[in-house]
This record gives C-alpha cells, structure tokens and sequence, in this order.
C-alpha cells in the first residue's frame, strides 16, 4: 500500500507562469497538478490552491520531483517579478503544507497565505 500524505499547495497569480513552466517540462508533473488532484480552486486569494489525499508523496516519482524542485526554487525567492511596480520575493506567494502518516511527519515551506496552518485535535 506505501506510506501516504496529504499535500497542500497554494500559490499567488504570480507565480501561475513559473508553475506552468515546470509543468510543462516534465508531463507526469502536468499530470499530477492538472488532473489527478483532489482539489483545485483557481480562485484562492486570486490565486491557485491544489490539494492531494492519500497520495504516495515520493521525491522518486518524476512528477514529484519536478514539482518540488519548484517549490524549492518559489520557497528560495528564485522567482523575483514586480508587483505595483516594487520587486517581491517568491516565498511570500507560495505555501506548501505535506502531512505524513506518522504523528511528527509535518513539512511546510513558504511565507504566503497566513490562513492555511496544520491543525490537530483528539476525536473520539
């Protein structure tokens, strides 16, 4: 079965050009954000916000690869553009939250999108 995760990535409108770059050099990558997520809302914040459930999160997977060498370039401030004609950093438009299946397997990279946190609580 493999260990799962669930995965959040939220990006603002800005960096939509650099995600479809990566995308498009690597199809499996095109695949996993375009069609096989769980959720995607094209108007998160004006932004894009894609959500995957029980998803085998492995580096060794192509797609996977290519999108977190994104994450690591958007989270690095390797993008840089203008907004309201004053240079941003990348990381401040970007969040990506991974949650593992095991209690302290938390990931989280980037500074945009204060809302969006890790939250745990007992049920019974």
């Amino acid at each position: 079965m493999g260990y799962r995760s669930q995965v959040l990535l939220a990006i603002g409108k800005e960096l939509t050009p650099f995600l479809l770059l990566a995308t498009s050099q690597c199809k499996d990558a095109e695949e996993l954000v375009f069609k096989e997520h769980d959720t995607f809302d094209k108007d998160y914040f004006e932004g894009w916000l894609f959500r995957w459930d029980d998803i085998k999160w492995y580096d060794s997977y192509e797609g996977i690869a290519a999108l977190e060498r994104f994450i690591h370039e958007a989270t690095s401030d390797e993008y840089q553009f203008e907004v309201d004609g004053v240079i941003q950093n990348s990381s401040e438009y970007i969040k990506f939250v991974r949650v593992g299946e095991d209690t302290n397997d938390v990931e989280m990279h980037g500074d945009g999108f204060w809302d969006i946190h890790v939250s745990r609580h007992i049920e019974c």
